[in-house]
């Protein structure tokens, strides 16, 4: 069975790239799924489970066909939605309402500020200390030193902090005004330096996963986008991101070694660990899963928090980890979060649901125009699957937020919505 989800994406990433004749963002979902099964691969020929968060042993592992027919359907359905747009077909991306978008990025802007100022005082001594027991201290509930101080700020400011995951947006604003609507180049970099603001904020905690979230996710909007870069912007670019990458990868290694320089295989082993979990702990779920335990904070977290004051916190998780039998907070694919939730049966509710609802929001295929809205939405959407080889990304109530705020932006766009006639820049400016 180990074979068989790596098969099975491989035939997939195949089928998608042919019919989409280039490596489409549904590809490049494929292809991650593709991978972690490969590393999975990797572990159980290797011999090197138990550890990193895998819950099957070396001498119990089970792998049945059901739970690997199941693994392979939901992914299928949260990847279809999405090869509904063709890179390939697409001219322009539109906005009906300019001033929206406009007003909506310097909203995000002005949060990246908040950020910057909670931050700008202790991230170097974070970076300079010692980042295993930074780490330890977040997994044992105590506040950081950006937390301690924002609890100082007015409560509007400490409110509108709750938006600081909504930055993450500023990355397909920042593509989009770089490629049709012209601004100046300096609020074009205040976007790119906007969509920085959770990963910078995940120093605080010597957090690895914030990185990830953005690269990924920068990926595929530079995916989707590129066709639409002048050779100009694509070489500027390139030697922006070498400098910054090599930075991001010397801080994961930094963070990685801290973590796991005392474990077996050290943090080259605990790498492929990481990311080749997903297909083996979702079929861990399956077999010793207590489907009576119903909980919903992860898929409805605005609701929880606020109606039921119930969070996805590490108490929280503790609790339904002994409720269980088992611990819970392993990397079991966005569905294997969903399962654990909801049931087996409410995984298949939750994925068909998905599937319907993302196909009627994107309406036909070979679209050749977008607006701002409809490129939002499939932007976090798509989050989904993309960070889903990991885990559920939206399990916290200030992600809600973010998906309200594309939501009201999505509308307005359908329905036309204008505050102001305001003139486009669009094609008016080169960078």
């Amino acid at each position: 069975m180990i074979v068989i989800p790596f098969i099975y994406f491989t035939m997939l990433t195949i089928y998608l790239w042919f019919r989409h004749q280039s490596f489409d963002v549904c590809v490049y979902m494929s292809v991650l799924y593709a991978f972690t099964a490969f590393l999975a691969i990797i572990l159980v020929s290797g011999n090197m489970l138990e550890t990193g968060g895998i819950l099957f042993d070396n001498f119990d592992l089970e792998l049945a066909p059901l739970p690997t027919f199941l693994y392979c359907a939901v992914i299928t359905l949260g990847i279809l939605p999405f090869s509904m747009l063709y890179k390939k077909d697409l001219k322009v991306i539109s906005s009906p309402n300019p001033f929206i978008i406009y007003s909506f990025s310097w909203f995000l802007i002005f949060i990246s500020f908040i950020n910057l100022y909670l931050i700008a005082d202790s991230t170097l001594d974070i970076l300079s200390g010692d980042l295993s027991a930074i780490r330890n201290d977040h997994y044992n509930g105590i506040e950081s030193p950006a937390q301690i101080k924002a609890e100082s700020m007015p409560f509007i400011i400490r409110f509108l902090y709750y938006f600081n995951t909504s930055t993450l947006l500023a990355i397909p604003l920042f593509f989009y005004y770089l490629c049709f609507e012209k601004r100046k180049w300096w609020f074009k970099l205040l976007l790119l330096f906007t969509s920085l603001s959770v990963p910078l904020a995940g120093i605080q905690a010597a957090d690895r996963t914030e990185i990830m979230f953005y690269a990924m996710m920068f990926i595929s909007s530079f995916l989707l986008f590129y066709k639409f870069l002048s050779k100009k912007i694509k070489r500027l670019m390139f030697f922006v991101s070498i400098p910054l990458a090599a930075i991001a990868l010397v801080y994961l290694i930094a963070v990685s070694q801290a973590r796991f320089e005392d474990r077996e295989g050290g943090a080259e082993t605990s790498a492929i660990q990481y990311a080749g979990q997903n297909y083996l702990n979702f079929c861990y779920f399956w077999e010793k899963g207590k489907w009576e335990y119903i909980a919903t904070e992860r898929e409805f977290p605005l609701i929880n928090h606020y109606v039921f004051n119930i969070d996805s916190n590490p108490k929280r998780r503790d609790d339904r980890s002994g409720q269980q039998g088992f611990f819970i907070s392993v990397f079991a694919s966005y569905a294997g979060d969903v399962m654990l939730d909801l049931s087996p049966i409410g995984l298949i509710l939750w994925s068909v649901m998905f599937f319907f609802v993302t196909c009627c929001l994107f309406k036909s295929a070979h679209q050749e125009e977008l607006s701002v809205g409809d490129y939002l939405m499939y932007f976090v959407l798509s989050a989904i699957p993309i960070f889903g080889i990991f885990y559920y990304r939206y399990f916290s109530f200030p992600y809600t937020f973010m998906l309200i705020l594309v939501a009201v932006i999505y509308l307005t766009d359908k329905f036309d919505i204008r505050l102001f006639d305001a003139p486009s820049q669009q094609n008016k400016e080169s960078i």
